[in-house]
């Protein structure tokens, strides 16, 4: 009997581990070959509970399997939109989309809008934006910005230079940052994380 109970109670345990890891908050970071990538998935894990972030390169987006996931982060990347080309099925996929940097760009040229390149280029640069009513300290890495706004797309967050810091559509669950919230050098991390999940119906 004693092994009965035994094989029972791992089941259970089973049962119950797998019930937990089914209410985990599923993430797919897609790494657009930029080295702040680790920075991003340390910070999205830290400031979700329980959430589970898997990093996939880009030059698998091919092939990846999108279903599943509650959520996409397009990460930051050298270079210009158009040199990710395949990130309609992302977009298809129907999942929230979060973009960083290059991210919020590769959104805003898949809704039409336009990527130019920014005078005086910044690295590492920071600065006090106003973001959802309150000034916050972001860091800026970057030497393209939006110059045309996507269909369906809004500012949320711009510059002193009215460059679009922050572009979102909360219905097409939308949202992308021109700063990098994962940076040391941008303050309170985590409340752009929580703006996030809050403006992708994910809070």
């Amino acid at each position: 009997m004693d092994g009965i109970y035994s094989a029972c109670s791992r089941a259970m345990a089973r049962i119950h581990l797998q019930a937990i890891q089914d209410d985990r908050m599923k993430i797919l970071l897609i790494d657009n070959n930029d080295s702040f990538t680790q920075n991003l998935k340390h910070l999205l894990a830290s400031s979700i509970s329980g959430a589970e972030v898997r990093v996939k390169p880009y030059d698998l987006l091919a092939t990846l399997d999108l279903a599943g996931f509650d959520m996409i982060v397009i990460s930051p990347g050298p270079g210009t939109p158009t040199d990710y080309p395949g990130y309609e099925r992302v977009f298809a996929a129907g999942r929230p989309v979060l973009g960083i940097c290059l991210g919020m760009q590769i959104i805003n040229e898949h809704n039409g809008g336009m990527t130019k390149p920014l005078p005086g280029c910044v690295h590492g640069k920071t600065e006090t934006i106003l973001f959802n009513g309150l000034k916050r300290v972001v860091a800026r890495y970057h030497s393209l910005y939006v110059t045309k706004v996507g269909n369906g797309l809004k500012i949320l967050s711009k510059n002193e230079n009215n460059v679009p810091m922050c572009l979102g559509n909360r219905n097409a669950r939308l949202l992308g940052y021109q700063f990098h919230p994962e940076s040391f050098l941008t303050h309170d991390k985590e409340v752009f994380i929580d703006f996030a999940l809050d403006y992708l119906g994910l809070g």
